[in-house]
């Protein structure tokens, strides 16, 4: 489909701003088009969103190490950007060579983020390319679209994209160049045959081939609209995660959240089984990477950047972490890691952490009272939190993150009392800073609380003040959250059908609060209904190999202040993902 370079004027000052953002890079991959699948690579929100994301590095990396492929990248342009490329009617071009975005093969979105959906209408308008995929024909690029927005409910993107890959991406990818080159020996690709060939790939979910009917906000049924298409699409999952490469960052730039930082994957999966967690029951089961493999990334990343982030969903309970530190400290370099779970630290743990640059405690309580973490799955007394504190104040650190839900199952006003108590109780033995995030609680699929309406605003307003009223007048703590109004977009979003994507596609013309107003089925269908086990599920059309009767029984123990313990894979079949042993 890439028909040959095309030439496009683009104003000096655009090409500037390309220019420099290349020259603060390192691990850039240059290519000739030739002969080559093009694949652009766009994420959709600014360069610093895009550049943080470490599994949008691991495609752009794992691409370009294919001979016969060219992958380049692509943002949401800055807001001036964004005029000028309006104004001037130029077409938005990759960033490597500055070539139109509808000249690629494919254009491939990766999709962390449910609010990230509202400026792919935008993109798409920028790059000449019709938004809904009907309008498209059989020419032009294939859209693809991944992450783990997308892997946890497909369906809003269903009218916008050709390809929606749901899982992990180590592996598949090259499948889906395979095939695409299969078919583009002979000249143009046959969208349409290509289509059905990958759509039987593991993983690969081709949305025009399935048909939903609704009944108001419920979708009664799904239907699979071509011959031998599977009625579901089982998500494409790595079992041995020493065997796919480890991830890491592959293009440094000091214009990210993660300046001169090489991420490294450590872990996949967490065990514990936080009933609001996606991450905690798509990725089961909980997969630890080799030591020695570990190791070497660290080493590799400390000669480039002299600082390593660890990165999982689980990394204080990765088996090896103190081992990782320690080799950190001996080569004389920073490592950070992400959240730590309170009630497995230890001041070993904290002054490895503080001896390899680490500076700020992030602890992750979620609910502020022991009840509710019961019913969360949580069990964390306070009187592990307040031990934590302890020794992060022992071992000398000077900042303490803590982040918490509001609008949980079964959450009273005492609960948010709770959680200012407890932080009142914590800085009365910390010195150092308290920053305190308390954000509304989203249900999400997959989890044992998608079927759990959400909180209504007023609700988690109130609770909310009642938080900063108790802690706002003590000096040394700071209290942030998101607006319930966002909350009630990535609810929308999230657990959505495939008519959701006309609202998408609506508010990147008219605006968010104009387009969920007018939005058909109503808004308030999709977040603030509790939805029964018989219903059918948008994301239902996922497979995970989690039982949905698993699910909705955890949500009952929840409901009833029951905690089930950690998932342990050589022994454990209860979920379903690790199949049956006896």
């Amino acid at each position: 489909m890439l028909k040959g370079r095309q030439s496009v004027f683009i104003p000096w000052r655009l090409k500037e701003r390309t220019r420099e953002l290349l020259s603060k890079e390192r691990g850039t991959t240059y290519k000739d088009h030739g002969g080559r699948v093009s694949v652009c690579l766009v994420y959709p929100n600014t360069y610093y969103v895009g550049m943080s994301n470490l599994g949008f590095q691991f495609v752009y990396g794992s691409l370009n190490l294919r001979e016969d492929c060219v992958c380049e990248r692509a943002f949401l342009p800055e807001r001036d950007e964004l005029d000028e490329l309006r104004v001037g009617s130029i077409p938005l071009f990759s960033l490597e060579s500055q070539t139109p975005l509808n000249r690629f093969d494919i254009i491939a979105f990766s999709l962390s983020f449910e609010e990230d959906y509202l400026n792919i209408p935008t993109i798409l308008r920028l790059c000449n390319i019709p938004v809904y995929a009907r309008d498209r024909g059989l020419e032009g690029p294939l859209l693809l679209g991944g992450g783990c927005a997308v892997s946890m409910n497909p369906e809003p993107l269903g009218d916008i994209f050709d390809i929606l890959f749901i899982g992990e991406a180590d592996g598949i990818l090259g499948n889906i160049i395979d095939l695409y080159q299969r078919f583009k020996r002979g000249g143009m690709v046959y969208k349409e045959g290509y289509l059905y060939e990958v759509a039987h790939l593991e993983g690969v979910y081709v949305p025009s081939f399935y048909g939903f009917t609704y009944d108001g906000p419920v979708v009664k049924s799904i239907r699979v609209l071509r011959d031998g298409i599977k009625p579901r699409v089982t998500a494409r999952k790595v079992r041995d995660i020493d065997s796919a490469p480890l991830i890491h960052t592959v293009v440094t730039t000091p214009w990210t959240e993660f300046s001169g930082t090489c991420l490294v994957e450590i872990e996949r999966g967490c065990p514990e089984g936080c009933r609001f967690c996606t991450a905690g029951f798509i990725y089961l089961p909980p997969r630890w990477r080799r030591k020695e493999g570990v190791l070497d990334g660290v080493r590799k990343g400390l000669e480039d950047t002299k600082k390593v982030g660890l990165v999982g969903s689980a990394v204080s309970e990765y088996p090896y972490i103190k081992d990782v530190l320690r080799e950190g400290t001996r080569l004389g370099g920073e490592l950070t890691v992400s959240s730590l779970r309170a009630d497995i630290l230890d001041e070993e743990l904290l002054h490895l952490l503080k001896g390899s640059g680490y500076r700020t405690v992030t602890i992750a309580p979620e609910a502020g009272s022991e009840r509710l973490r019961r019913i969360i799955n949580k069990p964390i007394s306070d009187d592990n939190l307040l031990r934590a504190v302890e020794l992060a104040e022992k071992v000398g650190l000077r900042r303490l993150k803590l982040y918490y839900l509001l609008g949980l199952p079964c959450e009273e006003d005492g609960d948010a009392e709770a959680i200012a108590e407890l932080t009142l109780k914590m800085k009365a033995i910390f010195s150092g800073s308290i920053s305190l995030s308390v954000n509304p609680f989203v249900p999400k699929p997959f989890t044992p609380f998608q079927w759990h309406p959400l909180e209504k605003r007023e609700v988690v307003g109130r609770r909310f003040s009642i938080i900063k009223g108790l802690v706002s007048k003590k000096k040394g703590i700071t209290v942030k959250t998101i607006s319930t109004r966002r909350a009630v977009l990535q609810t929308y979003l999230s657990r959505g059908d495939r008519r959701v994507g006309g609202t998408i596609v609506d508010a990147s013309m008219e605006g968010i609060s104009g387009a969920l107003r007018k939005a058909d089925p109503p808004v308030e269908g999709y977040v603030y209904r509790e939805r029964t086990y018989q219903e059918i599920l948008p994301w239902d059309i996922v497979d995970f190999g989690i039982r949905k009767e698993y699910l909705w029984d955890e949500y009952q123990r929840g409901l009833e202040g029951k905690t089930t313990p950690p998932c342990n894979p050589d022994v454990c079949t209860r979920c379903g993902v690790c199949g049956n042993r006896g």
